[in-house]
């Protein structure tokens, strides 16, 4: 009995969250790619922004929506872009062609039943696609890009360190049974299709008293802290969490669990289980970055 309750509660599981993330296949947009000459052109005139306020020049959140619209970018990245690169033109039509084509995948397999969509050479080796842009201490990376049963779902870490240029940043991650939580670095998500890079929202890390910066990095601390070496579990405990410590995770429970104590609950729709999809749509984000996946997912999850 306890046997046919553990399989369909396995299958529960797999169904729920392969449910949830097959609403987002890679994604290219339907609609017109268009110039961003005109803004850039106003960027150029200006300084660096365009439009004048109180204290400092800053683009208008009409034209950070239309960069966002057409190059997955969110106002965190092009704010970044814009202040160190030297040729910031040049990289947001780089990400905007990645955006609008996408990135060449295959699939393959890589355990008993899952497969994953990832960049790969002739020789299986993998490739990496553009450096993520802006990565940040406490940021959240998610990828829809494997598949298990013949249902998409996907995978999810922290960010726990700041890269130094043309290096990978330190990520922490629950990957598959039989592993425990470990180290990992970003090398791996540049070769994935699809992504969303996500930051506490400034509102939700006032709310709490602290800045973005204070927060991502007291949230990467407790992470590296305790949550390293903590063994796989497909059912880890939802209730009664915070101020405790966890003996089994996946790779969204253990984002949930971080974020929980410090008293944000990431799981937007508030199910028995926590999936990838319903931490990228959870209010309490931003989005820095996007591509291979649709970028109005929150919009479509309500």
């Amino acid at each position: 009995m306890r046997t046919a309750v553990g399989a369909m509660a396995v299958l529960f599981i797999f169904w729920s969250a392969a449910w949830a993330v097959e609403r987002h296949p890679v994604y290219k947009p339907d609609y017109k790619r268009v110039t961003l000459d005109d803004i850039f052109e106003v960027i150029r005139t200006t300084g660096k922004f365009g439009e004048e306020q109180e204290e400092k020049p800053e683009l208008t959140e009409t034209e950070y929506e239309e960069i966002f619209k057409q190059t997955g970018l969110g106002k965190p990245a092009v704010d970044y872009l814009i202040e160190n690169s030297k040729d910031y033109e040049s990289e947001i039509k780089a990400y905007q062609k990645i955006f609008f084509d996408g990135y060449p995948y295959t699939c393959a397999k890589i355990g008993l039943l899952t497969y994953n969509e990832r960049m790969r050479d002739k020789n299986g080796h993998l490739l990496k696609g553009l450096e993520l842009v802006d990565l940040e201490p406490g940021d959240i990376l998610i990828n829809f890009s494997a598949h298990t049963l013949g249902y998409r779902h996907g995978h999810c870490a922290i960010v726990v360190s700041k890269p130094a240029k043309g290096e990978e940043a330190e990520t922490i991650e629950a990957l598959y049974l039989g592993e425990p939580t470990e180290y990992q670095t970003t090398g791996k998500w540049r070769s994935c299709p699809t992504l969303v890079h996500l930051r506490i929202s400034k509102e939700a890390a006032e709310s709490k008293g602290y800045t973005q910066a204070e927060l991502g990095r007291l949230m990467s601390e407790y992470a590296e802290g305790n949550c390293l070496n903590i063994d796989y579990g497909l059912f880890p405990s939802m209730s009664n969490i915070q101020d405790r410590k966890i003996h089994k995770t996946h790779c969204s429970h253990l984002i949930w669990y971080i974020f929980k104590q410090f008293g944000y609950d990431v799981d937007s729709n508030g199910g028995i289980v926590v999936t990838p999809a319903d931490i990228a749509e959870s209010d309490v984000f931003e989005v820095v970055q996007i591509y291979g996946i649709d970028p109005d997912l929150k919009e479509e999850s309500r």
